[in-house]
């Protein structure tokens, strides 16, 4: 990283480039950055050529083989410190040809296959030798998949398997790129979903990257953080918080670290927020992985993974009407984001795990509905850039519920005989006109109503339940959001 490098240093490489190298540090860092930047795109460039001319090993090599299809030779330029491979024409590469190229070669072939390239030229190497030797981000080739099981999948869920893996087809953010930019994960130190079956033998290095391994630790040390916030300790949440950053990577840019304490309950929450979401992603980077289907139809087989059957709801239904008539539905709204989807649909709604903290949670830890779109729909996490979201109406068995007008997060200790949680608000559905569906789950349709004489912290109602048995998913909204002002 050019912001390491000491001002001589940063000088010294912008006039081996014929720059200038006048200005402070931040200066020359910018320049040196930006030339580095152009070097690396004219890397991949020629790398793409060479590849798509079948000549796979010029000065910014993509990849190094020995043979073709047909028992032929390829030709390869040689280089110092190089040595034959033999018998290996997999496409892997050996640590032997890797030490032959320098640095910026090493980072256009990463590049080109889909990989990070910053970091040491030590870690630019080990991530070329742990991934697949076919490795583009993770994810088959969709083009090996036969197309002839397109009737297979309704037309309307298209844009739904969109939505819940990620894809671009509601829109050019809706990724988990995108997502993991937005929560300020650092994707290029600890990439998702590169674990090959070797590399998962290799424990030491599994707890390097963001899976199941690293979720637990993130909630570990949150925990942990949320029992010193109340104590006002700097110097053991400045810990604590290096710790956190450790195990899940943030990209701070040129700001420094204790610029970004996690030091009070909103920060807590958010942190938690990140975890959750990118154990989601990792849910959803393991079935993009899986190949089992790959002679499928590509939509068929993503489809099959998530294991949930989806039924068309006819906008002409007597069950579309009744939701559709009014901005207050229930059964009860769950609202998440776009990252979320592949692990909700394929596991259902699940609880928080042990070490994750009770604080970050309202009303302790369970599955939190709504009664009201409006208060689900903030969970979403659209914006104007990435308008799409997608919600839940799930029958909820709420059974007796325990009453509360503020937050305890020890709610899910509940009283003896209840089953449920009502976190009860100022604002709600008019109960009278309420309507009951033929198999008794009532749907509150009414218009929105104050509750004066409710006093509590909240201003709309929420359900939470602590055993998952008590959740029926019903229907699956797609929405898109209107941020136009009025």
């Amino acid at each position: 990283m050019s912001a390491r490098l000491r001002v001589e240093e940063l000088r010294a490489e912008l006039q081996r480039r014929g720059l200038n190298d006048s200005g402070n540090k931040p200066a020359l860092v910018r320049r040196l950055d930006a030339a580095v930047r152009k070097e690396e795109k004219a890397a991949v460039a020629a790398a793409a050529a060479n590849a798509a001319d079948g000549d796979v090993s010029t000065a910014a090599d993509c990849l190094v083989m020995d043979g073709d299809e047909n028992g032929g030779v390829n030709k390869k330029r040689k280089r110092s410190g190089d040595r034959e491979e033999e018998g290996n024409g997999t496409g892997s590469l050996e640590a032997a040809k890797l030490e032959g190229m320098s640095y910026r070669e090493l980072q256009g072939l990463a590049k080109s296959r889909g990989l990070a390239a910053n970091g040491s030229k030590k870690d630019v190497m080990e991530r070329l030798l742990l991934a697949p030797a076919n490795s583009a981000d993770g994810v088959q080739d969709d083009k090996r998949a036969p197309k002839d099981g397109a009737e297979k999948v309704e037309e309307e869920g298209d844009d739904i398997y969109d939505a819940t893996l990620n894809q671009t087809n509601v829109g050019d953010n809706n990724n988990k790129f995108y997502i993991i930019q937005v929560l300020g994960y650092n994707a290029d130190k600890l990439p998702l979903g590169k674990l090959s079956k070797s590399t998962i033998l290799k424990v030491s290095y599994v707890e390097f990257f963001v899976c199941e391994l690293s979720i637990h630790r993130g909630y570990d040390v949150l925990k942990r953080i949320s029992n010193v916030i109340s104590k006002a300790d700097r110097r053991q949440l400045e810990q604590l918080t290096g710790e956190f950053y450790t195990v899940i990577p943030h990209d701070f840019g040129f700001r420094k670290m204790r610029e970004f304490i996690i030091d009070t309950p909103q920060k807590l929450k958010a942190k938690l927020e990140m975890v959750e979401a990118l154990g989601e992603i990792e849910i959803a980077t393991k079935l993009l992985e899986d190949d089992s289907s790959d002679q499928d139809d590509p939509l068929y087989a993503r489809y099959k993974q998530l294991h949930c059957d989806f039924t068309p709801l006819e906008a002409d239904s007597k069950e579309y009407s009744m939701f559709a008539r009014t901005g207050n539905r229930m059964l009860l709204w769950h609202g998440s984001r776009l990252s979320n989807w592949t692990g909700i649909l394929s596991q259902g709604l699940r609880i928080a795990p042990p070490e994750a903290p009770v604080s970050g949670y309202m009303f302790g830890k369970g599955v939190y509905f709504a009664d009201m779109f409006s208060k689900s729909a903030n969970y979403c996490y659209a914006s104007e850039a990435s308008r799409s979201g997608v919600l839940l109406l799930c029958e909820v068995a709420l059974g007796d519920m325990n009453e509360l007008l503020n937050a305890d997060y020890d709610a899910n200790n509940l009283p003896k005989g209840k089953l449920s949680t009502k976190g009860v608000g100022r604002t709600a559905p008019d109960l009278s006109e309420s309507k009951t569906t033929d198999d008794g789950v009532v749907v509150p349709l009414g218009k929105p109503k104050q509750e004066p004489s409710k006093r509590g912290s909240l201003l709309y109602n929420e359900y939470i339940v602590y055993n998952v048995d008590q959740i029926r998913m019903r229907y699956i909204l797609h929405v898109s959001f209107n941020f136009k002002r009025r």
